[in-house]
Order: structure tokens, then C-alpha cells, then sequence
């Protein structure tokens, strides 16, 4: 019975141990697995934290990098602008001054400027000039160039058969302009009024209107430094002893005819022209000038000057 009792508490023993050992084995694996779960979520925060990061740090450089880039796109246009202003302003002083006095004038720091010239002549005989203009920064290693052709805006003299007369056409031949649309902006360094009272020294006179010249108007002219005088809708007087040297051209915008007067001792040497017909009164003298032209047409106060097409350079 003893045996049978100790037999049996020990059944009992190995019973409890095996249902301790049962119950810890269904509760191990539901924990195990939890913590794995914990785990693998923590790995993949990490992850997804890395990931933002390195997103992060590459955005950042990626941002950095286009703002160096577009500064440096920056200052490249806005050099190439300020390059091709100062070649614009060359090209304005070239219109009226001499290339040496150009190159004096022309003060830009660490910039070298050259300009070569070209003497051309048109196919009516017009004096042309052909410049090659460049400029260079060792500061800025870049190098440009343009080219720049300066012509008279008178581009054609009178002929023998419209001197001292008219032509409705005239001021296309001189101008390549019709009259509706000639204006003063077409002679940017003339001096305009309406009237010719008190003139100031200059090479082109715009007048709406009428004028009366005397011999102090016209003093600062002769054969070498001739004048341009242009009429619109008005007479035109020269008082006694008054020497126009140079081209009167007067224009009727409405189809009136005007009144040209020439006093005794008083003269014209060049030539005059009109668009319409003229009521004259001339008793000084006329005398044609092939010689006053030329130097009028030549002169640097009439002189254009446009960019060539195409002829833009640079290199960087």
C-alpha cells in the first residue's frame, strides 16, 4: 500500500510538471512572438528613419547644389549684359567721335577694349565704316565682340535736276523716308524750334514754321563744317549778307506751297530742295557744291550706326 501511495504521489508530481511544462509551452510561444513583432517594428522605424534622413541630406545638398548653379547662371547673364550694354555704348560714341576718342572715353576697370575700322563706300558714293569692336576681362575670362556699320542718314545727295527745285519723292531719296513719317527723332542731335529766332551753334535744324536767317545764325558754317536746315510747313527768309553753306530741304505736309526769300548779298552754296513747288524770290546767288555736300553727308553729326546681323560673339 506504501508503495502503491508513494507510486501514486509520485503520478501526481509528474502530472503537475507535466501540465507546468504543457502550460509553459503554450505561453512561450505567444510571447516570443510579440517580442519579434516589437522587434521588427523597431527595425522598420529605423529603417524609415534612415530613409527620411538620408532623403533629407541628399534634398539638402540637391537644393544647395541648384542655388550654386542658378547663382552662377546668374552672374554669367548678368555679365553677359553688362558686356553687351558697354559694347552698345561703344557703339553709340563711335556714331559721332573718332575711334581714338572712343577708346579714351571708354573707362571700364580690368576690361581691355579694341576696335578696328573698316573705310567702306556705298553704292551711291556714301562713306561707310565698318567697326570690329571687342572687349575682354581677364577677371571675368570672357571675350566679345561685335561688328557695327556707321552710314549717314543723309544717304543720297540732290541730283543736278533737283537741286534749286522740287520733287515729291525728294525725301525719299535723301532720307529713304516719306514725308508723313520723317520726323526730328529721325536726326537725334538736331536742335528744333519754330522759328529761327537766336540759334544755337549746331549741324541739323529741325523748324516747324517759318524762319528768317541772318548772318549770325549761320556764322559757325562754311564749306567744311556745312549745315542741314530742314523746313516743315513753313517760308524760309535770308536776310542781306547771309551765307547758308550747306542743304535747305523744305517740306510741305499738306500739300502748301511756300515762300522761299534770297536777299541781295545774301547766298546758298550746297543746294536747296522741296517737295512741293516753291514760290521764289531769290536775288542773291545759288551755287551747287558737290564739295559742300560730300562734307555734310560725311559729317559725324549725321552719322547712324546699327549692329551688324549675326555678327555677335563671345567666349567664355
Amino acid at each position: 500500500m506504501h508503495t502503491n501511495k508513494q507510486w501514486l504521489e509520485q503520478k501526481k508530481l509528474q502530472s503537475r510538471d507535466l501540465a507546468y511544462s504543457k502550460g509553459n509551452e503554450l505561453k512561450l510561444p505567444f510571447r516570443s512572438f510579440r517580442h519579434q513583432r516589437g522587434m521588427a517594428v523597431l527595425a522598420i522605424v529605423a529603417i524609415l528613419l534612415s530613409v527620411i534622413t538620408f532623403t533629407t541630406i541628399s534634398s539638402s545638398q540637391q537644393v544647395q547644389q541648384f542655388y550654386a548653379i542658378d547663382n552662377e547662371m546668374r552672374k554669367a547673364e548678368q555679365a553677359r549684359v553688362s558686356f553687351k550694354r558697354q559694347l552698345r555704348d561703344i557703339a553709340e560714341s563711335l556714331r559721332t567721335n573718332s575711334v581714338p576718342l572712343t577708346v579714351d572715353k571708354v573707362d571700364i576697370p580690368n576690361v581691355t577694349t579694341a576696335i578696328e575700322v573698316l573705310e567702306l563706300e556705298g553704292d551711291q558714293q556714301q562713306p561707310l565704316q565698318h567697326f570690329e569692336v571687342s572687349i575682354s576681362s581677364e577677371e571675368e575670362s570672357t571675350y566679345y565682340k561685335a561688328r557695327f556699320l556707321r552710314y549717314p542718314s543723309l544717304l543720297r545727295l540732290p541730283t543736278p535736276t533737283q537741286q534749286f527745285s522740287w520733287d515729291d519723292q525728294i525725301t525719299e531719296w535723301l532720307f529713304n523716308r516719306d514725308v508723313n513719317v520723317l520726323s526730328r527723332a529721325f536726326f537725334p542731335t538736331s536742335i528744333a524750334k519754330h522759328d529761327c529766332l537766336n540759334l544755337a551753334p549746331a549741324n541739323i535744324y529741325w523748324i516747324e514754321g517759318n524762319c528768317s536767317l541772318d548772318s549770325e545764325d549761320v556764322a559757325h558754317s562754311d564749306e567744311s563744317n556745312p549745315l542741314l536746315l530742314l523746313i516743315v510747313d513753313g517760308n524760309l527768309s535770308l536776310s542781306a549778307d547771309t551765307h547758308f553753306f550747306g542743304l535747305i530741304v523744305m517740306l510741305s505736309t499738306a500739300g502748301n506751297e511756300h515762300t522761299l526769300h534770297v536777299a541781295t548779298s545774301a547766298s546758298i552754296k550746297g543746294a536747296f530742295v522741296s517737295n512741293q513747288p516753291l514760290h521764289t524770290s531769290v536775288y542773291g546767288s545759288l551755287n551747287s557744291s558737290t564739295t559742300v555736300l560730300d562734307n555734310l553727308q560725311a559729317h559725324t553729326t549725321l552719322a547712324k550706326i546699327i549692329p551688324i546681323p549675326g555678327s555677335w560673339y563671345s567666349e567664355e
